[in-house]
């Protein structure tokens, strides 16, 4: 049986490479996919390949620092699946100009914030009592490995963002698990997409980091994909208040 069979899912960021790997694996497992992103167009090209592929999904333009968008949104998705069980919140933005605290942007860190974690905060807050109202499910959160270690390249405003959203998935496990919702996050480190190769700039610098991985590689969307559906799958029905970190083991390597 497929892992997500039935499931109906509300996958913020869907326009990008993580998202929309997500929402192909999401679809290929069962699951009925709400494609959510700032951007309609990416949000449409997503539901493309996934009903090209057989799925069922549908395209919703929202951003996820507005909480009336937000809350159009989910109504939008619950009309279109006839409701809601599971929720990634995967929307996120990692500036290249993100760096020191030292020369921080007070303006440039707020957007970081809003985005990833007021976004979080505020797609939780509209698509939970949607999945309470389901019989439970699951939230997958998007953290980072930066969360747990730091980094001599710095991205401060993204990594305190992704150390809140780690934090906020613990407390929102604890006060939901009676309610039959398991939360867990997951904590990437570098996937190979078009914008991180960018913090690479020249052949020595992605050596260098590339040098850190023990597993010799980047990750892929699908790496990342594949774990949000086992932690939004029955098969991690005993897993809640985990921050799954998925980065090749750089976070064990100290030399």
């Amino acid at each position: 049986m497929s892992r997500l069979a039935g499931k109906r899912a509300f996958v913020t960021g869907a326009g990008g490479a993580i998202g929309r790997a997500t929402c192909l694996s999401f679809a290929n497992e069962g699951a009925a996919v709400a494609v959510v992103d700032i951007n309609l167009d990416a949000a449409r090209e997503t539901v493309r390949l996934v009903t090209d592929a057989g799925g069922t999904a549908v395209a919703i333009e929202a951003d996820v620092r507005d909480e009336a968008q937000v809350a159009a949104a989910v109504g939008s998705a619950v009309e279109a699946l006839g409701g809601l069980d599971t929720l990634f919140n995967n929307a996120g933005i990692m500036p290249h100009q993100d760096k020191s605290f030292l020369d921080a942007d007070l303006d440039l860190w707020k957007f970081i914030t809003e985005v990833n974690l007021h976004g979080t905060l505020l797609c939780s807050k509209h698509v939970v009592p949607h999945i309470e109202a389901a019989g439970g499910g699951a939230v997958v959160n998007m953290s980072s490995f930066l969360a747990v270690i730091g980094c001599t390249y710095p991205q401060d405003a993204y990594a305190a963002s992704k150390g809140a959203i780690s934090s906020l998935t613990t407390s929102m496990a604890v006060q939901l698990g009676a309610r039959g919702i398991r939360v867990n996050g997951l904590a990437p480190g570098p996937i190979a997409t078009e914008h991180v190769e960018k913090f690479f700039p020249d052949p020595e610098a992605r050596r260098i980091r590339l040098a850190r991985v023990p597993l010799g590689r980047f990750g892929t969307p699908q790496d990342a994909a594949e774990l949000a559906c086992f932690l939004a799958s029955d098969a991690a029905s005993w897993i809640t208040g985990q921050v799954v970190v998925l980065d090749g083991g750089i976070s064990i390597n100290y030399i």
